[in-house]
């Protein structure tokens, strides 16, 4: 009914609507309710007053008129210079014969807030605390819509909406929901209960949510302990408070504006005391960032609630905080293509800095056919989780620490003419010059190692070769696999097969060269099965393969285990996919190269010379040895046990912090891993190897008369494209 009120209703008279009381006067008088007949739970309601004498009448006869039963009343007084204390002396003297009240007077003013909340929760003997401030007020009906929330046993921390009154009872807002539309529009207009890890991470990770203490009931467990803690901080310790309080429980909260918060105009902001505020903001958030996994848009979030603070303080100071505010990178990525592992491993990189506290945003070239949602989603079916802003078009939103260029047509170029951003980097996965035939566009991919733009690549061989050749500073992070997906599973029946991974899109992965090589293995090996995989392209071929086309990350890890042997032809840097073939025992054939020499270890890999029949015998050479499949496969998930994907991420980010704390890295290991020599043609391959050769073509039986016209079409073809 709301939604179609909200189509119907045009927002100018919703919104004198909604807004119809502001400036009217809140009456703590006007109904008189009747107590409620219940077996209630012991509540403690704590007054901590400090100078309220105008207020403190109305704030004691506010929580007496409560419908809900009171089991206590403690008032306390922080060494008042006004004449509260008499004041409240009177006061009692009306409630002390129908609830038991203490009165407890500082003789030197505590000089925090947190302190006398402190002394509430020791002194009091109930089970449930209500910090009710003296200068605010309430409904009657409050206490009782708090107390529903403990029906859900996990709650510890119960709170309703507030409206916000002025000096004079005049309403200045009929909630303060207003303050929390840049944490969320939608999230505080229902009542909720609420588990602490969405509360921290969709509401307490971007600022203090729970503005007024006053609108607060908290079961009774180890707040004395927190409030000493909370004590550090002049401004934000009721933030730092709930926070840590809710810490595996729940929260619970009323929409219903029942507590009535006061505002005072005379309160005044220095610069001192905003330097203080962003410090402590600074503090919390970071310390929640450490704990709980934030998705960008509330890492987003985060930023927005200290972005205003820092235009009001002094810019030395806001140096000196920087590295505690949140870190913001941008990666320019090339459109995506379903099955790129490539970018699958961008996508998981910019995920891992995200969840470790870093603002990534993803931006693509436009397509003319996606907009940023549509795009983000694209990826999302490609690769899975995405926990980044992606943004269609080469146009920064906003300021970044650092950007990353990740392929080297036009992203590199894009980051090195791009103004404004601090620190400059290339995300490097292969030697992409060899993607191409010499030329120009080789040259033009050669030309970006030149840009002065730090490198990280994944894997030594490629980070020793850019630094080597270009004198690129590089440094980089190991292949590693997720071991919870590619790991030995002992249910799966293992096959006299090979599995070969088939991206003809990609010319670096030779499916010409791995076909070739298995022809020969099948011709000599006819019972073995040929299963293919890592591509929507089909292939026909004189003898039977199981084309599974692209395939989850799952399947991959229950084929491995099926398999008796992996073929994966790296020309380049090294694929990650012998990796993960390692990690779930599967041994591996693959190229005898130099850019498999720093990266791949012996006795996982079986490394062969670069012809067809060196494969083919390297290939046999596994089929055929039971005891060398045991050994190879122990072997690769032994080595792999060193590498999960979390190495390589903690890798990565310890680069990544180092770059933006200005420091220009090398790092070069230049030490062979793969020290064996390479399997060369055995006489059993070469004995086949005529099923592989080119076959001359013949000289085709036409006459003149069909060569010329095959001229003339050819001609015809030619001057259609302009051509000589």
């Amino acid at each position: 009914m709301g939604k179609i009120a909200r189509k119907i209703i045009p927002y100018s008279i919703r919104n004198k609507i909604v807004n119809r009381n502001i400036g009217k006067t809140v009456d703590t008088y006007q109904n008189n309710p009747r107590k409620l007949n219940i077996d209630a739970q012991k509540v403690s309601v704590i007054i901590p007053n400090y100078n309220y004498e105008k207020y403190i009448e109305e704030r004691i006869d506010s929580v007496m008129r409560q419908t809900y039963p009171i089991y206590e009343c403690i008032i306390l007084d922080d060494c008042s210079t006004d004449n509260s204390v008499k004041k409240i002396e009177k006061i009692i003297k009306k409630y002390e014969k129908n609830v038991p009240i203490r009165f407890l007077i500082n003789e030197k003013n505590s000089g925090s807030p947190f302190a006398q909340w402190q002394k509430g929760f020791q002194e009091s003997t109930g089970d449930y605390v209500w910090i009710a401030e003296a200068d605010d007020s309430c409904s009657p009906y409050f206490l009782e819509h708090a107390m529903q929330g403990f029906q859900n046993k996990n709650v510890i921390l119960s709170y309703t909406e507030s409206l916000r009154m002025d000096e004079n009872n005049r309403i200045l807002s009929n909630s303060c929901r207003d303050w929390m539309a840049g944490v969320s529009e939608e999230r505080w207009k229902k009542s909720y209960i609420h588990t602490a890890e969405e509360e921290i991470t969709e509401a307490l990770s971007i600022c203090n949510t729970i503005p007024n203490v006053s609108a607060v009931v908290f079961k009774k467990e180890n707040q004395i302990e927190l409030l000493e803690h909370a004590k550090q901080f002049k401004i934000s310790g009721d933030w730092f408070f709930y926070y840590q309080l809710l810490q595996g429980k729940s929260i619970a909260y009323c929409h219903k504006s029942l507590n009535y918060f006061r505002k005072h105009s005379t309160s005044t902001s220095t610069v001192a005391k905003k330097e203080v505020e962003l410090e402590e903001v600074l503090i919390i958030q970071k310390e929640i960032r450490e704990s709980y996994q934030l998705t960008s848009e509330q890492l987003l979030k985060q930023t927005y609630r200290y972005g205003n603070i820092s235009k009001e303080v002094d810019p030395k100071f806001l140096k000196k905080m920087e590295p505690m505010m949140v870190k913001k990178i941008a990666w320019i990525i090339p459109a995506p293509i379903k099955g790129s592992g490539g970018i699958r491993t961008m996508i998981q990189n910019a995920n891992f800095l995200s969840n470790s506290g870093i603002l990534c945003d993803i931006y693509i070239e436009e397509d003319y056919m996606n907009d940023s949602e549509t795009m983000k989603k694209r990826l999302q079916s490609y690769y899975g989780e995405c926990n980044c802003n992606v943004y269609i078009g080469i146009e920064l939103r906003r300021t970044y620490d650092l950007i990353f260029a990740t392929y080297s047509i036009l992203t590199a170029d894009y980051v090195r003419h791009m103004e404004g951003v601090k620190h400059k980097a290339y995300f490097i996965q292969d030697y992409e010059p060899w993607f191409e035939p010499m030329g120009g566009t080789y040259l033009d991919m050669e030309r970006t190692y030149h840009y002065g733009l730090q490198g990280i690549s994944i894997g030594n061989w490629l980070a020793q070769k850019l630094n080597q050749e270009y004198n690129m500073p590089m440094t980089s992070f190991p292949f590693c696999a997720d071991l919870n997906v590619y790991k030995k599973l002992d249910h799966i029946q293992k096959e006299k097969a090979l599995c070969f991974i088939y991206q003809p899109e990609k010319s670096r992965r030779c499916s010409k060269l791995g076909f070739e090589a298995i022809t020969l293995v099948k011709k000599l090996r006819p019972d073995v099965k040929i299963y293919i995989y890592g591509s929507t392209s089909d292939i026909k071929l004189d003898y039977e393969v199981e084309n599974l086309h692209i395939i989850p990350i799952e399947t991959c890890n229950e084929l491995y285990n099926k398999c008796t042997v992996g073929l994966c032809i790296s020309a380049s840097n090294p694929s990650r996919i012998p990796f993960e073939m390692m990690a779930s025992g599967l041994p591996v054939v693959d190229l005898y190269r130099e850019n498999n020499l720093y990266d791949v270890p012996s006795a996982g890999v079986l490394l062969a010379d670069t012809t067809p029949e060196a494969i083919a015998t390297a290939l046999i050479k596994i089929i055929d040895d039971e005891a060398l499949q045991q050994k190879m496969s122990e072997a690769g998930q032994e080595f792999m046990k060193d590498y999960p994907l979390e190495k390589g991420y903690q890798e990565f980010l310890r680069a990544v912090n180092k770059i933006i704390d200005d420091q220009q890295i090398t790092e070069i290991k230049t030490k062979k891993m793969y020290h064996e020599k390479p399997i060369l043609p055995s006489k059993e391959v070469l004995d086949v190897n005529y099923l592989i050769r080119p076959v001359p073509i013949a000289c085709a039986k036409t006459g003149k008369m069909t060569r010329f016209f095959v001229r003339l079409k050819r001609f015809i073809i030619r001057k259609l494209k302009g051509q000589p």
